[in-house]
């Protein structure tokens, strides 16, 4: 099952990364996203990818992460 990851906030410090930004992984890095939010998000997309979810969070198939620099962007994981 594929995962959306959709910058929901914050200001991407290298520029590379805008609110409202989507991206759709389906087994593979996607293109144009930085190493430092993909490192951040790696193990939590791989999980969804999997059929896994997270029992903090509410809604099944679902998290929000925050990329690694205190002022960067917040992402939004969800399986589709």
């Amino acid at each position: 099952m594929p995962v959306s990851v959709t910058v929901i906030g914050g200001k991407c410090q290298g520029n590379n990364h805008n609110i409202g930004q989507q991206f759709i992984v389906e087994g593979t890095t996607p293109g144009g996203m930085c190493l430092g939010a993909w490192n951040s998000i790696a193990p939590y997309v791989t999980t969804l990818l999997y059929g896994g979810s997270f029992p903090w969070e509410k809604e099944q198939g679902y998290t929000v992460i925050h990329c690694p620099d205190p002022k960067g962007i917040t992402l939004e994981l969800k399986r589709i």
